[in-house]
């Protein structure tokens, strides 16, 4: 070859190398506007859910003396949701009391109980008892808006 098909082939070397980087660099671009657009939808919906919280505490929060009221008034679903946690915290107190053994302190035998089957149901029940009395969404409530985001 001569000089100039060897310049010329170093040329054409360096041109396919390039068009590699910029064929790649468009690529790359392509996913991160696929990423971006599904960010934005993900923030899109995550901001219906919230506005869809905000309506729903709001309607729990309906004054007495609104016309269309659900037969559940709020006041009392939390009087029963007080009532339930009072019960899930004495069945909690009565297991440990149960599994204590001698010498240890209820704290531990407390701790230790909660590693169970029937603690760790009491424990759901008590911080769903929790969420409904003061307003909040219950372990159900959110599972519900996860699977509505997917």
């Amino acid at each position: 070859m001569t000089i100039d098909g060897n310049r010329h082939a170093d040329d054409l070397v360096r041109l396919e190398a390039k068009r590699k980087e910029l064929e790649d660099t468009l690529a790359a671009l392509a996913r991160d506007e696929d990423e971006l657009g599904r960010v934005l939808e993900l923030a899109k919906e995550v901001d219906q859910l919230e506005q869809q919280v905000d309506a729903a505490r709001a309607a729990a929060n309906i004054p007495h003396e609104t016309a269309k009221r659900s037969a559940i008034m709020p006041d009392d679903f939390q009087k029963r949701a007080l009532a339930n946690k009072k019960v899930a915290e004495k069945q909690l107190d009565d297991l440990a009391k149960s599994l204590r053994q001698p010498g240890e302190t209820f704290e531990a035998a407390y701790s230790r109980s909660l590693d169970t089957g029937m603690g760790a149901m009491m424990l759901k029940t008590l911080d769903d008892a929790t969420a409904l009395a003061s307003g909040n969404p219950t372990q159900f409530d959110l599972e519900k808006a996860r699977i509505a985001l997917q």
